[in-house]
Parts: structure tokens; C-alpha cells; sequence
């Protein structure tokens, strides 16, 4: 009986099973590789697809402001002085004046028939007022224009008292019967004693019309004693 040759062996039927599996896994792995370049090319290659609207679709309105925002720096800082000048100037009311009186003066009332004549005096002698006799005749004058006879004659009779000559003119026409005015709110009647007086005084200092006056007045009372009248006579008695 032969035995087998120790040297000679039969192939096996089927091939070496790491080596099948090695290949599997080659064919799997550039399966993989082409796989993935198939899916990374369009993105790595491909032109980037605009995401802008197309300017035909945008409202025209919103698109100049669009381009309006595009502009440069320079170009919005020339402008803005532009629209800083259009806007209308603006008052801040916490801090204007406004020159409005907080209390008005009130009323001056009217004086009495009289009262600023007085009150005028007064001042004159105290010493607040210091005034010319002249000057002081003519303020009378004022109130004699103004209908305000009381004070008129009172300012006259001081200033006659003071030696004005003119003032104590005017009071003998004011008591003479010859020049006596009716409608004076001062004297109801005429006073011969008291024209004689005055007419007196004002030709003591010198006044020539006074004197006039006076020489008419004495045939005044000389007619008046003749009748009878016995104020005229007492007159003439001490006229002398």
C-alpha cells in the first residue's frame, strides 16, 4: 500500500478567506471616497448663488432710501447742515423772559377840592419843596386853567403873603367889585376890605397896575358910601 508523498498537497477548494474580506473592504472604503467627493464638488466649485432681490421687484420708495443709506459719510455730513437750518427755531419757555408787570400801581385817587394845594404848601414849609415865589404863582395858574380854584387861590394868597406882587394883584381882582367873577367856586360875594388890602400890597411893591386899580376902587367906594352903603364908608374912614 503506497502511502501519500508527505511533499505534495491538494490546493483546498476555496481561496484564502482574509484575503476576500481585504477586498471588500478596499471596494467599500473608495465607494465611500467617491461618495463623497459627489457630494462636496457642487459646493466647492459651484458659483455662490446671489441671495439678493432683484432691484426691478423693490419699491422704488424703499430703494432710493436703500441707495440713500449706500451713500458716503462725507456726502451726509454736507447735507445735514441742510436740514439742521430747515427746522424752525425752537423758544425754550423755562428760560425766556417775558417782561410782564406782577402788580399794577394802584388808581391815584382824587384829591379834595383844595388837598394838593395844601399839600404843596406843607412841602414848601418843611423844606422838601423849594420854589420861587414866580414859580409858585405860575403852578397857581395851572390849577386856575385846570378848574381848580380852590388850589389857585390858596397857592395866591401864600405867595401874596410872601411879598409876589402879581399874586396879590390877581387876589384884589378877585374881590374887587368891579372884576369880581360870579361863577368862582371860591368867593360868593365881592370884598371891597379885601381888594383895598390887596391892591395895597402889590403897589407897595411896586406894581403900577395895582396902583391904577386901587385909585378906581377908592371912586368906587366913594359912589357906594354916597348911597349909603356902610361897609363903603367904613372903608373911606380908614382909607385915609
Amino acid at each position: 500500500m503506497n502511502s501519500p508523498d508527505p511533499t505534495t498537497h491538494d490546493e483546498p477548494a476555496t481561496g484564502n478567506p482574509h484575503r476576500g474580506n481585504g477586498r471588500i473592504r478596499l471596494i467599500l472604503a473608495l465607494g465611500a471616497v467617491a461618495l463623497l467627493i459627489f457630494w462636496f464638488y457642487p459646493m466647492l466649485f459651484t458659483e455662490e448663488e446671489s441671495s439678493e432681490i432683484p432691484q426691478e421687484e423693490i419699491d422704488p420708495i424703499i430703494r432710493a432710501q436703500i441707495e440713500a443709506a449706500k451713500l458716503p459719510d462725507k456726502e451726509s455730513a454736507e447735507s445735514a447742515p441742510e436740514e439742521i437750518e430747515s427746522k424752525p427755531e425752537t423758544i425754550d419757555i423755562q428760560t425766556a423772559k417775558i417782561d410782564i408787570p406782577q402788580t399794577l400801581s394802584p388808581p391815584t385817587p382824587d384829591l379834595e377840592e383844595g388837598e394838593a394845594a395844601r399839600i404843596l404848601i406843607a412841602s414848601i414849609r418843611n423844606g422838601r419843596e423849594n420854589l420861587e415865589l414866580a414859580q409858585l404863582s405860575h403852578r397857581a395858574d395851572s390849577f386856575r386853567q385846570e378848574g381848580k380854584t380852590t388850589d389857585a387861590y390858596l397857592l395866591y394868597f401864600f405867595a401874596a403873603r410872601q411879598g409876589h406882587a402879581d399874586s396879590a394883584l390877581i387876589l384884589g381882582k378877585m374881590n374887587d367889585p368891579a372884576t369880581f367873577d360870579a361863577d368862582n367856586e371860591v368867593l360868593e360875594q365881592p370884598d371891597p376890605t379885601q381888594a383895598f388890602k390887596w391892591y395895597s400890597m402889590a403897589a407897595g411893591n411896586g406894581l403900577s397896575e395895582a396902583q391904577t386899580l386901587l385909585a378906581i376902587l377908592h371912586d368906587t367906594l366913594e359912589q357906594a358910601a354916597a348911597d349909603g352903603d356902610p361897609q363903603a364908608q367904613r372903608l373911606l374912614l380908614n382909607w385915609q
